[in-house]
């Protein structure tokens, strides 16, 4: 399939989803992937690195409409449940962390060195479940 298309500004939780705030460890926009670092902050996930690959959630706008957060800003990430404002998703297939740090993927990074880690999967075309995988990924050896 591969990159999934964001329309960043309507990103948004959908109902009965799992909200947490968190610090932004960097620059995030709405639809990104992310991973928490040691110090409780979030930052973009990335495939490259088994540590970065570990998503926890995906960043949406916030309640004020936000669209962009520098580091140090308050962001909403949805840990479990629908995340709507995506395009052109197969459904039921599920949602990878992509080599590119925050972008999310329908199909796993295949390359040497990479880790394939799921952070949902595809509810609809436009729909993510956010559900991240239980256990450390394998690299792609």
């Amino acid at each position: 399939m591969g990159a999934i298309s964001v329309t960043v500004a309507d990103v948004r939780p959908l109902p009965g989803s799992i909200v947490r705030r968190f610090d932004a460890g960097g620059t995030l926009t709405p639809g990104q992937a992310v991973y928490i670092v040691d110090d409780g902050d979030v930052e973009a996930a990335d495939a490259d690195a088994e540590a970065s690959s570990q998503a926890r959630g995906i960043v949406v706008a916030d309640s004020a409409g936000g669209v962009s957060f520098s580091s140090g800003d308050k962001v909403e990430v949805v840990v479990v449940g629908r995340v709507g404002g995506f395009a052109s998703m197969s459904e039921g297939e599920p949602i990878y962390v992509s080599t590119a740090a925050g972008s999310i993927d329908q199909t796993a990074p295949a390359t040497t060195g990479d880790y394939p880690f799921v952070v949902g999967y595809a509810e609809s075309t436009a729909i993510v479940f956010v559900m991240p995988q239980a256990q450390a990924p394998t690299v792609n050896g």
